[in-house]
């Protein structure tokens, strides 16, 4: 056999093995490939299922620390629903509107419910999502009636969360325009001085070791409602009957 017809069969012989190897390559990206989705799959999966089975656990009444937080209804009421939010965070504002007014009229007028208010500045945890909630306590500790009426002021205001807006003088602003009985010049002055920043991180710590991680989060009883059933009207509905019957036991 010639040198020139030997070189050609090596030649060939390398092509052939190096299109084998491609192709081997292309099956390994290909079961890779595959493995990642599923993977990603499985974790959305996860993410919806796991806060049905968080709401299954019931948490002790003393980790929400109510006494310490807004209310809106009677202390008396049997069901206690908390709500951990962002003044910034858009799908908090959407509950203000959507399902609040609801409860208001079914439940908490009724003296069935107490809504309690805990910050968890999730947006721009250190940027106006803090500066939010600390006007918020600022005004929950200059006038506690006049908490839930800046609570709707400042949402009926929500900017867009991808500004900072939630500065000391556009939230100094929003309570004045609501004509809430305050002291302009403390209210900014707690602002600026960060007077109640200790009562913010206390609310933090406590979705810290709840696991909360989203907002708004919502707990009927120290049980917390589904994730997707936060604006499920009907579910929260069935929820706050299911603990007023716990509690009458």
């Amino acid at each position: 056999m010639s040198n020139a017809k030997v070189e050609r069969n090596s030649y060939k012989r390398q092509l052939q093995q190096g299109a084998e190897k491609k192709k081997r390559i292309q099956r390994l990206m290909g079961w890779s490939l595959a493995i990642i989705v599923l993977a990603f799959i499985s974790l959305i999966v996860y993410s919806i299922a796991s806060p049905s089975s968080k709401s299954n656990q019931l948490v002790d009444s003393t980790e929400f620390q109510y006494e310490q937080q807004p209310a809106l209804g009677s202390k008396d009421a049997p069901v206690k629903i908390v709500e951990f939010a962002d003044f910034k965070c858009p799908a908090c504002m959407q509950f203000d509107k959507t399902i609040l007014p609801k409860l208001k009229k079914d439940f908490i007028d009724s003296g069935i419910v107490q809504l309690h208010f805990i910050n968890f500045p999730i947006i721009s945890p250190n940027g106006d999502s803090r500066t939010a909630a600390l006007a918020g306590e600022a005004v929950y500790r200059q006038n506690p009636e006049a908490f839930w009426k800046f609570y709707e002021a400042v949402y009926a205001k929500q900017g867009d969360e991808q500004t900072n807006w939630a500065t000391v003088d556009t939230l100094v602003q929003i309570a004045k325009d609501a004509n809430l009985k305050l002291d302009w010049d403390k209210l900014k002055r707690d602002i600026d001085q960060q007077t109640y920043a200790q009562d913010v991180k206390s609310d933090e710590a406590i979705a810290a070791k709840l696991g909360v991680n989203s907002t708004p989060t919502v707990y009927i009883n120290g049980r917390a409602v589904a994730t997707q059933d936060t604006f499920n009207y009907n579910a929260i509905k069935e929820a706050i009957g299911k603990a007023q019957g716990e509690s009458a036991k």
